[in-house]
């Protein structure tokens, strides 16, 4: 790869405001022989005319302004400066530019197609007054030229290429240069897992690569690094036609073929080659590279951890303590309440007519917080990637990797997560899983009851600071039946974990919490009416139990105490808990009931119940693995372009690794050696073997996400943002501020700031309107690429939840394990100074 400045003049409005000319950092590498990829990235130059913009109009500004119209006149410095030299660029490298080509070799080679793309790479930030980095409603953004040739380039050849403006480039090509067009997964592989790579290439405008009739079938080999001997060889075989959906976008953009080298397994440092085509990155092949992958996804969650300070030797990303303490607030817990009911329900919030009704929790907690309330020390938990509050939702982590370590205890150890509890004799794990559940331990009532919710008054927002910076008030939600009963089933599996692990003090003071909570969960006496005064506003609890976690409190009891009683609570709730199972059981986790596989129960009933959700579990992940083969190009366990679920790719739920948790359920539940090589395959799209190819999770691989919506990395001074987070990335849509900030200029005219307003598409041509421009690229845009990255912007694109993309890969990279083993302090590393030089902040799209 070759980087280099490359000027471009300016003709139109550059010229007006500029009197030098406008550089940008380009860089260039080869898809094959005879394609190319330019990447220019335009960043200096936008940061100058920023500058420059910004100071007229501080200079024109009255004495006396008040701050919004300051704000607003840094934002709109920001967008100016993108419109003073982005249109020009963009329309110079997309309509047929002419490049021409010199070569050191007497064979001449020219430019026979060209094609373009404009993606967002994060959300622009601009110096303020006082030299500070701040966050704008403006989105950096990458050019991307892709040059076909006349003939493959031959060995050593030296190119030098002429841009639209008279610039220069210099590239070398040699088949030894490790090229994107490999997908592999950049971790590497386990040694007795099957074992696939991929080639292919989207040229933007200019569509797919076309490899299928040139490629299929050609040779390929695998290379011992450390020997440069060849030690296995394949041929390339074609991979099915790519999809497209209703509206005829491609799902990959790519004619792909496949690498398959499962059949070697020797542990080693490797490269694939295909004799005059290229080669990939190096990658592994050994067990640790799934310790690695697991160690950086439990990364994720230690850096999420809330009321602790994080820091050396556990981990160079620095964090001060945060959140000690909460008080008792007074709003329910269950976020599903707040919204109005489409039909008759009985329980939720309700106006003075008795009518179901919609209500802020932002406002309700503002409003109703007690005026002496109860002040409580509770650290622990997990933050999402913009909130600094406490879910819920978060209580399913605690379960997923409880039942891990009970499926697969020998893959866990003490120390292998260097964390700060390493050396306390208990496996990294469940300290992790543990401090999941310690703040709800602390805030438990008592009389039992746990409010599972601790949440402010509103969100924070960038530029307040990070986690410990925070001002705002924190409530503990009122406890309700079942928000204690859900707190019951999950400290009572902990508690079994604890106790398989000898950690007796700690699993009896989680069996002792969960009896208290069962008691009073169990009470009817205790079902929350609650009368505030507000617009006589009422909110009242489901009159039942959630049967789920009923069976599952109550089963766990029952194993840890032999008290028939909670055996024979179980099995009151199994009629129930059956119906609930074929209605709603793809909410749940699959480890749900995992206890009923793990230990004996001796019950009709209860065998019944583990019975019909071994069944389900069995038929979603062979589903899931039939959507892996079948479905598409590059193997992911997603659902067909036909399937009417196919759009429902938002919030994480098209993640390999989320899907994959049933996979590894099925593997336990039978032992099927297939659906633990799902589970791995649905691993090597996430670290890198997908169209993209790159790492869903920062810190992970070569190529992963380098900017994404995190307010503690904001925040913290570091350049580099904190490893070990999985961003939503694709909607299945495109996100409207991607259409608005990068894919077009579409700003409101504000005349009071002297801004008449932008209308400019950009691609993939101009003259569009906003929505003209978002169906013309959603149209050309594949869909397994739409990483629309403008960071707090396309808050459905680049935020996480721990709950929803983190837990998962560390439960599903755990249960793949084969073995612990102590972490590589490798993969403690250090910040990148300039992250800029990242492969992943400006790849490929």
């Amino acid at each position: 790869m070759v980087r280099l400045t490359v000027v471009f003049f300016s003709f139109l409005l550059l010229a007006e405001v500029c009197a030098a000319p406008v550089r940008g950092q380009w860089k260039c590498v080869a898809l094959g022989p005879s394609t190319l990829a330019l990447t220019g990235d335009y960043t200096e130059v936008q940061d100058q005319l920023f500058r420059k913009r910004f100071a007229e109009r501080r200079k024109s500004a009255w004495k006396k302004v008040p701050d919004w119209a300051l704000e607003q006149g840094f934002q709109l410095s920001g967008t100016e400066a993108i419109a003073q030299y982005r249109p020009e660029i963009a329309a110079l490298l997309l309509n047929h530019p002419q490049v021409k080509l010199t070569s050191s070799s007497a064979v001449p080679v020219s430019v026979t197609g060209t094609g373009y793309w404009l993606n967002p790479v994060g959300q622009s930030r601009f110096p303020d007054d006082k030299g500070k980095m701040q966050l704008t409603r403006n989105a950096d953004a990458a050019h991307y030229l892709y040059l076909q040739l006349s003939r493959p380039l031959t060995e050593g050849e030296k190119l030098t290429l002429t841009l639209p403006a008279d610039e220069q480039l210099d590239y070398t090509w040699s088949q030894k240069e490790p090229t994107p067009i490999f997908k592999i997964n950049q971790v590497g592989y386990m040694p007795k897992s099957r074992k696939y790579a991929y080639i292919g290439a989207w040229l933007g405008t200019a569509g797919p690569l076309k490899l299928h009739q040139a490629m299929n079938g050609k040779p390929f080999h695998l290379v011992d690094l450390a020997s440069g001997k060849t030690v296995f060889s394949g041929q390339l075989k074609s991979r099915p036609a790519d999809p497209v959906n209703a509206d005829g976008t491609p799902f990959t953009g790519e004619e792909v073929l496949e690498l398959d080298f499962s059949a070697f397994g020797t542990p080693g440092k490797y490269a694939l080659t295909i004799p005059g085509f290229g080669s990939s990155y190096p990658f592994r092949i050994n067990d640790d590279t799934m310790a690695e992958a697991f160690f950086i996804h439990a990364r994720g969650l230690y850096h999420q951890r809330c009321g602790m300070a994080k820091g050396p030797p556990y981990t160079n990303w620095i964090q001060k303590i945060c959140h000690e303490t909460c008080l008792q607030g007074n709003f329910p817990p269950d976020i599903s309440h707040y919204s109005k009911a489409s039909g008759k329900r009985d329980y939720g919030f309700f106006d003075a007519s008795r009518k179901s009704t919609k209500v802020s929790h932002f406002q309700l907690i503002r409003k109703t917080a007690p005026l002496v309330p109860r002040k409580y020390r509770a650290p622990g938990g997990w933050h999402d990637a913009a909130d600094w509050d406490r879910r819920p939702q978060h209580l399913g982590i605690v379960g997923d990797l409880a039942a891990v370590y009970l499926l697969k205890p020998g893959n866990f150890s003490d120390g292998q997560l260097n964390i700060p509890e390493s050396g306390n004799g208990i496996p990294d794990i469940l300290d992790e899983a543990r401090w999941g559940l310690e703040h709800l331990r602390h805030v438990q009532q008592p009389d039992g009851g746990v409010g599972t919710w601790i949440e402010t008054t509103r969100h924070p927002r960038p530029g307040e600071g990070m986690a410990s910076d925070d001002k705002l008030t924190y409530y503990v939600s009122f406890a309700t039946r079942n928000s204690t009963l859900e707190y019951a089933a999950y400290a009572s599996q902990l508690a079994l974990a604890l106790r398989k692990a000898g950690a007796e003090k700690y699993a009896a003071q989680y069996l002792e919490s969960a009896r208290r909570a069962w008691f009073y969960a169990a009470n009817p006496a205790n079902r929350r009416n609650q009368y505030w005064g507000i617009k006589s506003l009422r909110y009242q609890e489901e009159p039942n139990l959630s049967p789920e976690f009923q069976v599952k409190a109550a089963v766990n009891l029952f194993l840890l105490t032999n008290d028939q009683i909670f055996l024979h609570k179980a099995e009151d709730a199994v009629p129930a808990a059956l119906n609930r199972l074929k209605k709603n059981s793809w909410r749940w986790s699959p480890f749900i009931w995992m206890e009923l596989e793990i230990f004996h129960v001796d019950s009709m009933q209860l065998e019944k119940l583990r019975v019909a959700r071994r069944k389900a579990v069995v038929a979603a992940a062979d589903k899931m693995l039939h959507q892996q083969e079948e479905n598409y190009p590059i193997r992911i366990p997603w659902h067909a372009p036909e399937d009417a679920w196919v759009h429902t790719m938002g919030w994480g739920t098209f993640h390999p690794l989320v899907r994959a948790r049933m996979m590894v359920a099925a593997h336990a539940l039978t032992g099927d050696r297939a659906f633990l090589d799902g589970a791995m395959l649905a691993n090597d799209f996430h670290n890198g073997a997908n169209p993209s190819g790159s790492s869903m999770t920062s810190g992970l691989g070569r190529v992963y996400p380098v900017r994404f919506l995190d307010l503690n990395s904001y925040a913290d001074g570091i350049e580099e943002q904190v490893p070990g987070i999985t961003p939503y990335r694709n909607t299945y849509g495109i996100p409207r501020n991607a259409v608005k900030m990068a894919y077009g200029l579409y700003y409101k005219k504000q005349w009071g700031q002297n801004f008449a307003g932008l209308n400019l598409s950009l691609i993939p041509k101009s003259g569009l309107s906003e929505k003209d421009c978002a169906r013309a690229v959603s149209k050309l845009l594949p869909i397994w690429r739409r990483w629309c990255n403008v960071e707090s912007e396309t808050v459905d694109a680049s935020e996480y939840t721990v709950s929803e993309t983190i837990g998962p890969a560390a439960a599903v990279t755990g249960y793949l394990l084969n073995g612990a083993s102590k972490p590589d302090p490798a993969w403690n590393r250090r910040p990148a100074g300039d992250i800029r030089k990242l492969p992943g902040y400006d790849p490929l799209p």
